[in-house]
Parts: C-alpha cells; sequence; structure tokens
C-alpha cells in the first residue's frame, strides 16, 4: 500500500479531524473473513493492518474495532455488513466498507473480482437494492481517492 502520510499530514493541516480504529492483527483479519465468508482483498487487508479503519471524522471508513473482528457495531465491516444484508439485503460477497445515514453504502465487490488480490469498490444503492456503480478497481486506489478529496481545503 503507497504511503499516505503525507495526505494524512495535509488533511490534518486543513483542520480535519482523523481518527483511527487502532490496527488490527493477521488473525482477526482472518477471523472477518471466515464470517464474511471470502478472502478480502490486499490492500485492505494492509489498510486493516496499518489502521484498523476510521479517517476523517464523519466519514470514516468502516474496519475492525480495538482488534476484535467479532465486533458487530456501526463502524465496523461486521457490524455494517450484517445491518445492510438484514435491512437492506446487501448481498453475500459485498462488505460494506463505508455506510453512512441509511442512505451511502460502499462495499468491496467479492463476486466479480477479476484477481483474487484485489477487489473493486461498489456503490449499493439502498433503495433499490442493487449495486448501481464501481466506484474504484481497487481499495489502494479508493483510499487514495478517499485522502486526496479530503486533503484540499
Amino acid at each position: 500500500m503507497n504511503d499516505y502520510t503525507n495526505l494524512i499530514a495535509t488533511i490534518e493541516k486543513t483542520g480535519s479531524e482523523i481518527y483511527w480504529l487502532g490496527s488490527a492483527t493477521d488473525d482477526q483479519i482472518k477471523i472477518l473473513e471466515d464470517l464474511l465468508e471470502f478472502n478480502l482483498p490486499a490492500s485492505f487487508k494492509e489498510f486493516l493492518k496499518l489502521y484498523g479503519g476510521g479517517g476523517v471524522v464523519e466519514a470514516e471508513i468502516s474496519g475492525i474495532e480495538n482488534n476484535d473482528a467479532l465486533n458487530d457495531s456501526g463502524g465496523t465491516v461486521y457490524g455494517d455488513t450484517l445491518t445492510v444484508r438484514e435491512d437492506y439485503q446487501l448481498p453475500e460477497k459485498l462488505a460494506v466498507i463505508f455506510f453512512r445515514d441509511d442512505e451511502v453504502c460502499w462495499c468491496i465487490d467479492a463476486s466479480n473480482s477479476k484477481t483474487q488480490d484485489e477487489f473493486p469498490i461498489v456503490s449499493y444503492n439502498l433503495f433499490s437494492r442493487k449495486v448501481d456503480r464501481k466506484i474504484s478497481d481497487s481499495f489502494e486506489n479508493f483510499f487514495e481517492e478517499y485522502l486526496t478529496l479530503r486533503s484540499k481545503p
């Protein structure tokens, strides 16, 4: 995964508050994969190892909170995925990485992976209950764009 230190520092200089959930271990990432019943893309696993989840406050990326993959509260991949599966019929091969205000839902899409290492990030429309567009080819590209957009004053 790219070195995002400079982009994160630029975001902090704009006055935006950043909050990270804390790094996740390989064991906890494996537990999350077992719960989801598919392997996560390499770039997202690296993100979980480095940050655990989080980001700019009020726009945090779902992750593993306090190195506990079984935590099913809001803001965790497991919790957000369970909520959207139950309330909005999220397909089994999607894992939620961003869920806001019961309106915006972005997911890792393991159903259409072209390689075993990376999967696209898609928007899941909560109203029509289907994927309506691809946001990025990989989590790495998604995260870089996420940081870049938030680093502008």
